[in-house]
């Protein structure tokens, strides 16, 4: 692989642009916790989040799946691996799929440090309801007010745990 050269113009302006991104983001999570830095996710930031969330989390909401990993998980064997479209297309009737496209219905009432935030969803395609964890959803409407929620959000869960 070819070395970055670190005094490229063009390099220089996309690492500066990504760290002023991430300051960015920083100081909108620490705005919400009001905090000088980013807190890590434990039980009260969670409830101080979800708070944050309900009041500012505009509905309707049409949410996908961020990948297939996480509650998605099961069709990364579909998709990097044996391909058997009828198989995969039977457990898609039964299973949310990170290319669903999904209706925010609510935030479920319980959370932890390690799942994080729940939602309740009900998939466009044919109303079935599942709960899926927040941080692997993303808002469809972009750039939108939802779309840096659920970005914000899902940046600080996956980072926030460490």
């Amino acid at each position: 692989m070819p070395k970055l050269d670190t005094h490229d113009p063009h390099l220089v302006d996309i690492l500066h642009r990504a760290s002023l991104e991430r300051e960015q983001q920083d100081r909108r999570l620490a705005d919400i916790f009001g905090t000088q830095t980013v807190p890590k996710v434990m039980e009260e930031t969670l409830a101080i989040s979800l708070d944050y969330l309900t009041q500012h989390l505009e509905v309707p909401c049409q949410l996908t799946g961020i990948e297939s990993l996480g509650c998605f998980a099961w069709e990364a064997s579909y998709i990097f691996g044996r391909k058997r479209p009828k198989e995969y297309a039977q457990r898609k009737k039964q299973q949310p799929s990170y290319t669903d496209i999904y209706a925010f219905l609510s935030f479920a009432e319980e959370y932890d440090a390690y799942a994080g935030l729940a939602v309740k969803v009900k998939r466009v395609a044919d109303s079935k309801r599942f709960v899926l964890p927040f941080a692997h959803l993303k808002a469809r409407e972009k750039p939108s007010n939802n779309a840096q929620l659920l970005d914000d959000y899902a940046v600080w869960f996956v980072n926030g745990r460490r």
